[in-house]
């Protein structure tokens, strides 16, 4: 009899359950390929024909002969089953029908004893066909087995219909669990990738956010001083003490990243953000209080300006510099000659990126007379409009 070793059978609802997976599988018709899908387990099952043979060479029976090859014909069909495994599911719908038939044929010379062979068919149907099949119908063909016992009051066939449940049952669910377990390890293999993939672009998008707008308030604090060297040589000493400080920040934010501990607040980066417009000589209006947000949307809206920002000072060449902000929505603008090329940056990509995972949607929108505004809006989208005035220096 087939044994529960089989294991799942993969992604394919039509694949035959007993057909194992959990190895290379070696060619089809092949002796090594029959073995892995447990031939030797079908060989134990074959001693169970034996009995009806010996009893009717006991008994001297007349029909031996021909009871003996329709046995054999049987057995035969059997020992097919750890090839016809890896068959399309209409083959083997079909060997299936073809090992009835031979049964039926028997029925002459063992009438309704036939049905103690009924497990086979039961084992059959647990390693040929789906679970969505078999767990139908090997309680009908069991039902068959139990009545015919019951209607004929042989014991015997009582006992083999319940032991056929139990065999077909035990084989197709073991299959079946070990599919699911299967599944279930390929889906927290995937889930592990992503979670790889999701921590590099985590690391990738923190480190452009920190390079980007460090890297360029450096830039722009070491130009100045330069500019201060021979204008204001006593005003050169506190821009290169900010310049190593901002090179000191810059280390720590790489440290945090690595470790995923970095935190970015609103507040800081205004702040920040101040100072870095004024050394590029763009006019900072920004808000002189910052609303008490909670901390998820704290560390968005700093991501927002930050990137925002470090785009006015790189790209815009503005000179002026607003930022709106409201409990659920912040908006950052620019007088400059606005978003060119029409196409976002890996900065922004990664901003609308961190904007969509937290429900919201970030906009880049043209200002008229030029001018660019970067929108992160958290509200939810049946929300009525609400609009912020612009300062009259940025509308016109």
């Amino acid at each position: 009899m087939a044994g529960s070793q089989s294991f799942g059978a993969g992604e394919d609802p039509n694949a035959a359950p007993g057909a194992r997976r959990d190895c290379e599988p070696a060619r089809r018709w092949t002796l090594r390929r029959a073995w892995q899908n447990g031939l030797w387990m079908y060989l134990l099952g074959l001693t169970f024909l034996l009995v009806p043979v010996i009893t009717m060479v006991q008994q001297n029976d007349p029909n031996l002969f021909w009871m003996s090859l329709l046995l054999g014909g049987l057995a035969l069909l059997y020992l097919l089953t750890p090839w016809v495994l890896d068959l399309p599911i209409w083959l083997r719908v079909i060997f299936l029908v073809v090992f009835v038939i031979v049964l039926l044929v028997m029925i002459p010379f063992m009438e309704y004893r036939l049905v103690y062979y009924g497990i086979y068919v039961t084992i059959l149907l647990a390693t040929l066909m789906p679970w969505r099949i078999s767990r139908a119908t090997i309680p009908f063909v069991v039902v068959l087995i139990v009545g015919t016992g019951a209607l004929f009051q042989d014991m015997a066939a009582v006992i083999i219909g319940a032991t056929a449940m139990v065999i077909g049952f035990s084989i197709a669910l073991g299959i079946e669990n070990s599919r699911i377990e299967r599944r279930l390890m390929l889906a927290e293999q995937r889930v592990a990738g992503l979670a790889v993939v999701a921590e590099r672009e985590r690391i990738s998008r923190d480190l452009h956010d920190i390079l980007g707008h460090s890297l360029t308030a450096i830039s722009i604090k070491a130009g100045l001083a330069r500019r201060l060297l021979t204008a204001d040589p006593a005003a050169v000493g506190p821009q290169i003490a900010e310049v190593e400080q901002l090179a000191r920040q810059v280390l720590t934010d790489l440290r945090s990243t690595v470790s995923g501990i970095r935190e970015v607040r609103l507040a800081t980066e205004l702040a920040s953000s101040r100072s870095v417009l004024a050394a590029a000589g763009i006019k900072p209006e920004l808000p002189i209080a910052v609303p008490l947000l909670p901390d998820p949307i704290s560390e968005l809206f700093g991501y927002v300006v930050r990137e925002a920002v470090t785009n006015v000072v790189r790209h815009s060449e503005a000179s002026r510099c607003v930022i709106l902000l409201d409990s659920d929505r912040i908006r950052v603008v620019d007088d400059g000659i606005g978003h060119r090329s029409g196409r976002l940056g890996s900065g922004l990509t990664g901003l609308t990126e961190r904007v969509r995972a937290a429900g919201g949607r970030l906009t880049i929108e043209p200002v008229p007379g030029g001018g660019t505004t970067i929108i992160a809006d958290l509200r939810s989208p049946d929300a009525p409009a609400r609009e912020t005035t612009l300062p009259q220096e940025v509308r016109t």
